[in-house]
């Protein structure tokens, strides 16, 4: 599978964008100009993992599914909103402007700057949950692995419907090589929001790159095509390439009901109908 290279983390693996929203969170949300981080190339093939008990069949409980009405036709998916946004509440103007300061200094690389204008964020705003991802992303700059653990589950433990720190958290992860750990955090992050693309794309990647199961990866990557409208036509040739490997065809999102049968043919009034019919078909035997 053709992947692109992976994201610096200086142009910010997770926040490619300032949103300023949820329990008192500062930072971007899933779903909103976040990009999944794609490894520079495949790893070689090996006796696929054994996964956990229950592991992969546990992610396939989050998957959105394509509804259809009485007639056989498709019925509009509205996704679940994002409890992130949907909880949100109003960050002071103060807040929102020293955030954005020091995400400035971050862009510029003055990441001693930006990390002592981060904590002073969290100090003041100490219900604010987006400092400690910055913060994260500071601390793995500066291959400070421990430190940058502890601000993405810091920010969980503020605000647990942080769906950014669900990712950045799991990136993480497997950044370290901890993929079961990435795994699970990644389901943990659909538990909470069962439509979070970029939750899927990124498990469906964990899955066959790193993981070695490519029939585990095919849902989420089909089920991150369904909830972005196909949009991605990157994503779109993972999938094609995918089920060449997998061999399965059936979509794990859309399966259609049965087409209805045909209404049978109304028996003619005239009782020798019948008897003409296969009459008539003799004859034509016959010729």
């Amino acid at each position: 599978m053709a992947m692109v290279s992976v994201k610096s983390l200086h142009a910010g693996v997770v926040m490619t964008a300032v949103l300023l929203s949820g329990c008192a969170g500062l930072g971007s949300v899933g779903g909103v100009g976040t990009a999944p981080e794609t490894p520079e190339k495949k790893v070689v093939e090996s006796a696929p993992a054994e996964p956990k008990t229950g592991a992969g069949t546990g992610s396939q409980r989050h998957l959105p599914q394509q509804g259809y009405d009485a007639q056989g036709k498709k019925v509009a998916y509205v996704p679940a909103p994002n409890p992130y946004t949907a909880a949100s509440k109003p960050v002071p103007p103060e807040a929102v402007a020293r955030f954005r300061s020091a995400s400035d200094l971050m862009a510029d690389e003055q990441y001693r700057d930006a990390r002592k204008a981060f904590e002073a964020i969290t100090r003041d705003y100490p219900d604010l949950s987006g400092p400690w991802l910055k913060l994260g992303e500071l601390a793995e700059i500066g291959e400070r692995m421990e430190r940058a653990e502890k601000s993405y589950q810091k920010a969980l433990a503020i605000n647990p419907q942080n769906v950014n720190a669900y990712l950045a958290l799991a990136l993480f992860q497997r950044r370290s090589g901890d993929f079961e750990e990435a795994r699970d955090t990644y389901v943990s992050a659909l538990e909470l929001w069962k439509d979070f693309p970029e939750a899927h794309l990124n498990l469906a990647i964990l899955y066959d790159l790193y993981m070695n199961q490519p029939a585990l990866a095919q849902p989420h990557f089909e089920a991150y095509a369904f909830l972005t409208k196909g949009d991605d036509p990157q994503v779109a040739d993972w999938l094609i390439e995918i089920r060449r490997r997998t061999g399965i065809e059936t979509s794990f999102i859309d399966n259609p009901p049965p087409a209805p049968k045909a209404p049978e043919e109304t028996v003619s009034a005239d009782p020798m109908a019948a008897e003409k019919s296969s009459e008539t078909t003799k004859t034509e035997e016959k010729g």
